[in-house]
Formats: C-alpha cells, structure tokens, sequence
C-alpha cells in the first residue's frame, strides 16, 4: 500500500477536523502527525519531515499562507506537498496560496474519503513517478527524469511535461498493463473517461515521435510498454 511509507502532518486549529481526518488517512496506512499551532506545527515538520502537509488557511499564531512560505524555506522539506483544506473559496484566498507555493486547494466540507483519494493522486503524481530518475532499456530508449529529457538512439527528443511523465511512467515498469484509470489518475489526477480522448491524443503522440513499436494497447484496458 502506498500509505505505508508515507507521513502526513495535519496543521488545523479544530481538534475534530484534525482528528477526522487523521482517521481517515491512518486508516489507508499513512502515518499522521496533527497540530493545532502553527508555530508549534513548523517545529514538528522540520523533526519528522513529511511527505505531504495539510493546512488550514485561518488560524491564530500563524496564517496558512505564512506557514506555507516558512515550510517552503526549509531545506529538508523542499520536495514536501503542502495543501491548503479551507473554507475559504474567494479567488484571492486560492491565489495567494498558489503563489505561497501551495500544491492543491481542497474546499471544506469535503467526504473523507474523497479527500483521501485526492491526496492519495497527489502523492503518487508526485513521489511515485519521480522515483525514476534515468532508465535505460535494450530498446534504445534513455530517460533522464531529472532533466525532463529522453535519449532514442543516442538522440535528444523534447517532450511536454504530461508526455513526458506517461513515458515515464509505463517505463517504470515493463510489459506491466496499466489500466486508463490508473494511468489517468497518475499523471493528471481525476479519472480521464474513454470518451474523453486526452489518453489518446498523448500515446497517439508518443507513438509519432517514438515508433509504433514501443507503447502496446491492450484493448479494453488500457497500455503497456514493449521491450
């Protein structure tokens, strides 16, 4: 289960949202830390460094946009997530989380569940596919995760980000099938459904600067990669 290896701080001054929704995430196997003072909260994730950070935008001591940029200059947290779980919905407020550097905005109230399986997307968008820093396949086929590069042949191709990581993602593991749910909910975050033709057009696309010989459609399924 992905839970297992991954530790979420919730920073919300209700006890009962931290408590709901720390259940919630133990209950998929995440580990949760939970404060109710943000001060206190930036001292916590600078000792267990999270993986990801839920907070809330109101709070005393410290705003949700101020922890934000404190959690941004920490140099162990820099690959950390932070998301805001607010109330709010003015404009502004989503704004100026962004520009905080915050990586989702998710409106209270919201089903816990619905709340778990976004982060859960989030934190597969973000971790899972970064594990692969450079593959090299007997195909021809190089990949540098780290420069957003791929190497076909000794020849440099450019490819657009959402290419680029469904590349790398159907590279991270050979010949294993993956399901247009599971591909959709990887590299954008929400179901892609068959009729909505975004999948399509990319692997439409990798396959034009690639060859045909590499991505196989596994008809009704979804796609894999050919050695």
């Amino acid at each position: 289960m992905i839970g297992e290896t991954y530790k979420i701080l919730i920073i919300d001054s209700d006890k009962e949202v931290r408590t709901t929704v720390g259940k919630a995430l133990e209950a998929e196997g995440y580990k949760v830390f939970t404060s109710g003072n943000s001060k206190d909260a930036i001292l916590l994730a600078k000792k267990e460094v999270p993986h990801l950070v839920i907070t809330e935008l109101v709070m005393p001591q410290m705003d949700g946009i101020e922890v934000c940029l404190e959690l941004k200059q920490i140099s162990q947290l820099s690959k950390t997530l932070i998301v805001f779980l607010t109330p709010r919905s003015e404009d502004y407020s989503q704004v100026a989380a962004f520009n905080a550097g915050a990586d989702d905005y998710i409106l209270k109230p919201v089903k816990p569940r619905v709340l778990v399986s976004r982060l859960k997307a989030l934190l597969k968008r973000h971790y899972v596919n970064k594990q692969v820093v450079e593959i090299v396949h007997s195909a021809g086929i190089t990949i540098d995760r780290e420069r957003y590069l791929i190497y076909k042949d000794g020849e440099s191709i450019v490819l657009p980000k959402k290419e680029f990581e469904l590349l790398a993602l159907l590279y991270s593991a050979p010949r294993k099938v993956f399901s247009r749910k599971e591909i959709s909910m990887l590299i954008w975050g929400y179901e892609i459904f068959p009729k909505n033709r975004t999948l399509d057009v990319h692997i439409r696309k990798l396959r034009e600067k690639l060859g045909d010989g590499y991505i196989k459609t596994v008809k009704g399924i979804g796609y894999s990669l050919e050695n």
